[in-house]
């Protein structure tokens, strides 16, 4: 039983979540304790300077993730949309993955050196008006140098991390992922304790980056030993193929984070920042809930695309199915428990906060489950290479976000209007519609997916990899 718990990507994503919950915990009171105000409050400011860094990827990750799949299925060539001709080779074409390396390389460059004038100009600045307002403005500028270098480096060689993933080596790229996390919270807490105030944080996240990148690379390269690359590579043709559904996810990405972050907005601007807390902390603990859960078919997705390259749709069902049915299972679960003790754990910590009245709550669980159920499906078809939930989607964000407004403006239900908005607009469409187009996209129905009765020994397989 160890030895399979040791093994399992699912077990790893849980301990790698679950560290970075607790690292709030760990490193917030030696934060709070080392930091004067002006420090802590330069450090937010530092935080907000690259808050919307990861965003400029605009979808390009999981379109090089989603074609490295289709590589290591042993797809002969690319197209933009839709799948190819199957593949005629369980082989990986490692001649594919090595023209995606190098195309990759070529984005990443030209993103890094953007995003050091775009980030660097308007960041320095901002920093430099408040800087004469901390202890050591000259210690200010370097630590707001460090942020800006970890994060440009964490564009810079993030690529390897997805290679790594994609070439269905998610355990290993969780354990790099982890011991990277647990190296960048040791060193801040030895660098705030020793003194180093402001420079601490940006400090431990550039070497958690360096080891973790430089890590993944030597795993990447380790991986392609013995198939050099090819003698000509076109990355501007492979940047091509990777453009037109790269640009619609990143359409899709940042609209999501801007409607979760405009309900918060809504919430603190009409409601204040009480409502604002309750609000925030039932969304986190849902999102926790809903994170835990989905890691059953996350871990899945790299496998997936192999299947998809060689046409396999039975072997994707078959290895999809009883991992759905146990992210389901562990949704209701988690999210029941938390229903029923979330407000008494949170009465027994003393802390004084609280969530959502258990009415709004229950409604918000039920958002999230319909939002996850449908996340899935649209991934399914998003790894076929087609996007046809994409405007649909911003369609939904917009009135989600309009609903919202409205509903806490001309009525009084407070912050059950910022539940009932998302819920409403998600129930008009997108909920009903795209899991049975996922699954009639696979060869299946909706209903034979979730309730048939496949191979039993094959299931409880699947199930404990």
């Amino acid at each position: 039983m160890l030895k399979r718990l040791k093994a399992s990507t699912v077990v790893w994503s849980w301990v790698y979540n679950g560290l970075r919950l607790a690292s709030g915990v760990i490193l917030l009171p030696l934060v709070l304790h080392k930091l004067p105000t002006p420090e802590l409050g330069m450090y937010y400011l530092l935080m907000s300077q690259v808050a919307l860094v990861p965003l400029v990827d605009f979808g390009f990750g999981p379109s090089i993730g989603r074609f490295v799949g289709y590589a290591m299925g042993g797809a002969e060539k690319l197209q933009a949309h839709g799948m190819a001709e199957p593949a005629k080779s369980k082989a990986p074409n490692y001649d594919l993955v090595w023209e995606l390396l190098t195309a990759s390389r070529t984005l990443y460059r030209y993103l890094t050196i953007a995003l050091l004038v775009i980030v660097g100009t308007m960041g320095t600045l901002a920093v430099e008006v408040r800087a004469n307002e901390t202890g050591s403005p000259t210690l200010t500028r370097l630590a707001w140098a460090a942020t800006l270098l970890s994060t440009l480096y964490d564009i810079y060689a993030g690529y390897w991390s997805n290679f790594v993933q994609s070439m269905n080596q998610v355990l290993v790229g969780l354990r790099i992922g982890l011991v990277a996390y647990v190296l960048r919270l040791t060193v801040i807490a030895v660098l705030l304790v020793g003194g180093a105030g402001l420079l601490s944080m940006p400090l431990g996240a550039l070497v958690g980056s360096v080891v973790g990148r430089s890590w993944a690379r030597a795993k990447c390269l380790q991986l392609l030993a013995g198939h050099p690359p090819p003698e000509k590579a076109e990355p501007k043709k492979i940047l091509g193929i990777l453009w037109p559904n790269s640009w619609r996810t990143g359409v899709l990405v940042v609209g999501g984070y801007l409607t979760a972050n405009g309900n918060t907005q809504i919430c603190s601007y009409v409601l204040g920042l009480r409502a604002t807390a309750e609000y925030g902390l039932s969304v986190q603990l849902i999102g926790v809930v809903a994170g835990m859960a989905g890691v059953w078919t996350l871990v899945k997705w790299p496998l997936a695309g192999q299947y998809l390259a060689r046409h396999d749709y039975q072997g994707l069902r078959q290895m999809l199915q009883p991992r759905v049915r146990m992210q389901y299972l562990s949704f209701l679960s988690l999210a029941i428990g938390l229903i029923a003790c979330g407000p008494y754990l949170l009465k027994w910590f003393g802390s004084g906060k609280q969530m959502l009245p258990v009415n709004w709550l229950c409604l918000m669980v039920l958002d999230s489950f319909l939002l996850m159920q449908f996340s899935f499906w649209t991934t399914l078809i998003l790894a076929q290479n087609r996007l046809p939930s994409l405007w649909p989607t911003v369609a939904s964000n917009v009135l989600s976000l309009l609903l919202s407004l409205t509903l806490v403006n001309f009525t009084s239900l407070g912050t059950g209007a910022l539940v009932l908005g998302p819920l409403i607009a998600g129930c008009l469409f997108n909920y009903w519609y795209w899991p049975p187009y996922g699954a009639r996209s696979v060869g299946t129905s909706l209903f034979r997916f979730l309730f048939s009765h496949g191979d039993s020994a094959r299931t409880q397989s699947v199930v404990a990899g």
